[in-house]
């Protein structure tokens, strides 16, 4: 039976507006059911082998009943404790200890770290025979990542969210669950769990168990704390405004202050620390990551503060490597309010947007534009603001974005089943954006598998060629398309920028992908 058919009739589906944007899904002309999807087109090809997603991130809940079945819970890994990395591991308890060993086959014949000098690549090899040798820890039960992984649990929805699975006649479904899908609920997720720290130890770990489980693709929907990559650098308007006379106290009182932080001698204990060991770590996971994309799409998020810099390693990002940069795209079609833009920008998906007010542009709610008419720069440009976000999975209970639900283990223990349980939240930012982007290359992999005229694709840099080759400059929208729209966000005059420097190649089109792939 096709999916289409699974579905409720007269489904409301504009909490799946996203899906209708990327060319997932397609709703009849009332906007009302779903028509067609890319996962029947799929299927109708034959064989159906999953994609491997692997995440890298804070986790994800294991439990939640649109994810049960969908992330893999016994490849996942947990990082943020030790270095040799701490996973569930379920049956015989007094043989857990014997299962810890989660690098004893990793291989890195296929791994070529170009950019290290020789002295760095032999630290590499040295961390690489010590991950071989370790033994990490195995937890024979508990769900520890579901207490404060909201954002992974958010993004994997996104990618392979779907139905509940319901295997057991007798089991109820869960109460308040709805008939969610992600990019592709037919693929599988790995949750490699990372922390904030400024620790590159876990990061190399991390990739190298990433590259053990060879997967279709890796997400990364977040930055990582490298000191010296991680650095914002200013504006060059509000350079330019410090060298005029005007401001030229404001500008040496800034150099004295540098001046004063680069020679003192007290530490800041803490910011993040520089040591050569740590930074000698940093270049390695630089190398790394960059070595790994050409031959697995490393899908990273461009980040969150509005500037015309992307954030790392999506700044990574370029046409020799499979680094994927994705930005963030309002429903109304401009570059979401917080979406970082610039140089190396791969392409955008659909996300939530962000109130902005600054002598650029206005953007907001006409409540809010109204409320604040006084302060308003006159010459601003004024944007639509988007209200809509992404609905994606939840931690349900206290720890989850929306805390008012009980979570599902309160209602089988006993609580009041009424009660609504927290398992769904608004969810955007550039990470929802990457997440979909991850979602559509492991559509792309399991389109490729199930066509048997069709061999794969040859590497990464060919999946990044063809969602670059595929995208477009308009949205689909349950109202017809709009196009996409530049914006002034950090100087005067930048709507008039190239379409690239806000959008990359456009808007990735899972559709256009999957028909070139299956003819």
């Amino acid at each position: 039976m096709k999916i289409v058919d699974e579905m409720p009739e007269q489904s409301k589906y504009y909490y799946l507006w996203h899906l209708v944007s990327l060319g997932v899904i397609s709703c009849d002309s009332q906007g009302i059911n779903v028509s067609d999807t890319l996962w029947d087109r799929i299927n109708e090809k034959g064989k159906q082998l999953p994609s491997t997603v692997v995440l890298i991130d804070v986790g994800c809940s294991f439990s939640h009943p649109n994810l049960i079945g969908r992330v893999d819970a016994d490849r996942s890994i947990d990082f943020t404790g030790t270095p040799f990395g701490a996973r569930l591991v379920r049956g015989d308890q007094e043989r857990v200890s014997d299962k810890a060993q989660y690098f004893a086959d990793l291989d890195i014949s296929g791994i070529s770290l170009e950019e290290l000098s020789a002295r760095d690549n032999a630290l590499f090899q040295e961390i690489v025979r010590y991950l071989i040798a370790s033994r990490g820890e195995a937890r024979g039960h508990g769900d520890v990542e579901g207490l404060f992984a909201s954002h992974g649990t958010a993004v994997s929805g996104l990618i392979v969210g779907g139905p509940e699975i319901c295997n057991d006649s007798e089991k109820q479904p869960t109460p308040g669950v709805l008939p969610y899908f992600g990019v592709d609920p037919f693929s599988r997720l790995v949750s490699v769990r990372t922390g904030f720290d400024n620790d590159p130890l876990q990061f190399v770990a991390a990739l190298l168990y990433a590259w053990a489980q060879s997967p279709d693709v890796i997400v990364l929907p977040r930055g990582l704390p490298d000191p010296d990559a991680s650095a914002i650098s200013p504006k060059e308007d509000f350079k330019a405004e410090l060298e005029s006379w005007s401001n030229h106290e404001a500008a040496d009182l800034l150099h004295r202050i540098d001046v004063l932080s680069e020679n003192t001698s007290e530490i800041d204990t803490a910011s993040a620390q520089h040591s050569i060991t740590g930074q000698r770590l940093w270049r390695v996971v630089r190398s790394l990551f960059i070595a790994i994309s050409k031959h697995i799409p490393i899908v990273c998020a461009a980040g969150n503060d509005g500037e015309s810099q992307l954030n790392y390693p999506a700044s990574l990002a370029n046409r020799e490597n499979g680094i994927i940069a994705v930005g963030a795209l309002s429903a109304n079609g401009y570059r979401a309010g917080y979406s970082n833009y610039g140089e190396g920008l791969t392409l955008v998906a659909p996300s939530d947007d962000m109130e902005v007010f600054n002598r650029h542009q206005l953007r907001g709610t006409k409540s809010q534009l109204k409320k604040s008419d006084y302060l308003m720069p006159v010459d601003a440009q004024q944007i639509s603001y988007s209200q809509k976000a992404l609905l994606s999975t939840d931690i349900a209970g206290a720890f989850g974005y929306d805390t008012g639900g009980l979570s599902a283990d309160d209602h089988w223990n006993g609580a009041d089943k009424t009660e609504k349980v927290g398992l769904y939240t608004q969810f955007g930012g550039t990470s929802g954006a990457c997440a979909l982007v991850g979602g559509v290359i492991a559509l792309i992999r399991r389109a490729e598998r199930s066509s048997a005229t069709h061999g794969t694709l040859r590497d990464s840099c060919d999946i990044k060629g063809l969602l670059a080759s595929t995208a477009r400059r308009t949205m689909p929208t349950m109202q017809g398309d709009i196009s996409l729209k530049t914006d002034s966000m950090n100087s005067d005059g930048e709507e008039a920028e190239t379409f690239e420097n806000f959008f990359g190649s456009g808007l990735v089109d899972a559709e256009a992908a999957i028909s070139q792939i299956l003819g």
